[in-house]
């Protein structure tokens, strides 16, 4: 009987026949614009959120072909689920940095894993809003983002 089974299901498998099945939800995931970090000042200004399931080609009018991918941030360990990516209109360097002091409550205490790009070689994440407690720095990759009860703010850094 099981040899039976397994047959079929090769077999809908390789003509086609799985029209009944239902397919996964597409992910939905956002962008976010940020201006570096300024002199005197502890974040990054932050455009509204774009979301969407499908290609994210502008925000706020900029486009994100011309800009500089900074950080993408996952709501499980080993990049698993993307729920953010941030962009900026410059590549981190000695005086250019991005952060978030804190983070909207749809994502507060939500990522679990983190890739920063564009010179921004080092990750820092935080248990607390305004970069306090507990904190976790990698360079620009962290499969685990752990401090307890999950990230509250995040920097990264040339």
């Amino acid at each position: 009987m099981i040899r039976k089974v397994l047959y079929t299901v090769v077999v809908l498998l390789m003509v086609g026949g799985t029209a009944g099945w239902a397919k996964p939800a597409p992910i939905r995931h956002c962008v976010i614009f940020l201006e570096p970090i300024q002199p005197g000042e502890t974040e990054s200004k932050a455009s509204v959120p774009v979301c969407s399931t499908g290609k994210i080609d502008s925000v706020n009018g900029k486009s994100l072909a011309a800009s500089f991918l900074i950080a993408r941030f996952y709501d499980n360990i080993n990049y698993v689920n993307l729920l953010i990516e941030y962009y900026g209109a410059s590549a981190c360097s000695s005086s250019i940095s991005y952060g978030r002091a804190s983070l909207a409550s749809n994502l507060d205490n939500k990522f679990d894993s983190g890739k920063s790009y564009s010179n921004c070689n080092n990750i820092y994440g935080y248990q607390f809003p305004n970069y306090a407690g507990t904190s976790v720095a990698c360079d620009s990759t962290c499969n685990a983002l752990t401090v307890p009860g999950g990230l509250s703010s995040w920097r990264v850094t040339y």
